[in-house]
């Protein structure tokens, strides 16, 4: 269970982040406080976070300045009504920059970002564990997918396709978004047009990656080096020479 905080001098802007938090599988709301320096005295009594959603525009201390003083002690998004701060936002490594009104869907993006820079309780290396969720079908459904059932995603103009092994889910989103929020010790771009689930990989003739299901996937030749590099280091190699 992840814990989160939410820091926000709006109170109708940081009811609506708890909603969201409140609404997740996985995740808990440590608390809320419209304070800046109130949060850092409640930190240093309770400890901090796994996640800390900061807004940047507040009186007292500013969220860019309080994310100094939060370095390497929490994940840091800034949740912020301006999309002018963003720049300085990464460069104080904040995981993610999300404007306001936030939205459901955005929200769960951002927090499968998290999962796959691998915060603290993210599936374990191998994948056998974990989950995100999908919006499908029509606007409010969510879909929850587990890791280990998808097998590969291919990229549908401007939606993507999810082939898991219980069948395929087509949804609202870029290649791009899906790569970002995937762990990538488990899932890899292997083409423009393709993501595979690397354990359900069967083999690999030429460019042509062989997939559980037996559904085949062309490896793209830019992506190809990187494909290789990841495959050798699970790659069981002989030390004996030749005759």
């Amino acid at each position: 269970m992840l814990s989160c905080y939410v820091i926000d001098d709006e109170p109708h802007a940081h009811q609506a982040l708890a909603k969201h938090i409140e609404a997740t599988p996985g995740l808990q709301l440590m608390g809320v406080s419209e304070n800046p320096l109130e949060s850092l005295e409640i930190f240093r009594q309770k400890g901090y976070a796994d996640i800390t959603f900061i807004d940047i525009d507040m009186p007292q201390l500013s969220g860019l300045e309080l994310s100094e003083l939060l370095a390497n002690k929490t994940h840091i998004v800034f949740a912020t009504a301006y999309d002018k701060y963003a720049l300085q936002a990464f460069e104080k490594n904040a995981v993610d920059y999300i404007l306001k009104p936030i939205s459901y869907e955005r929200f769960l993006k951002c927090i499968n970002k998290l999962y796959g820079k691998g915060i603290k309780n993210a599936p374990e290396e191998e994948g056998t564990e974990g989950h995100f969720y999908i919006q499908y079908e029509m606007k409010g459904k969510l879909i929850k997918i587990e890791y280990k059932d998808v097998v590969y995603i291919q990229s549908l103009k401007n939606y993507v396709i999810i082939y898991c092994t219980s069948g395929k889910y087509i949804t609202y989103l870029t290649m791009k978004e899906m790569e970002e929020s995937l762990p990538s010790t488990v899932f890899m771009r292997v083409h423009k047009s393709f993501i595979i689930n690397l354990n359900k990989m069967l083999s690999i003739d030429g460019n042509a990656i062989t997939l559980q299901d037996k559904a085949e996937v062309i490896l793209g030749v830019s992506y190809k080096e990187a494909f290789f590099n990841k495959l050798n280091e699970k790659m069981i190699k002989t030390k004996r020479l030749p005759g």
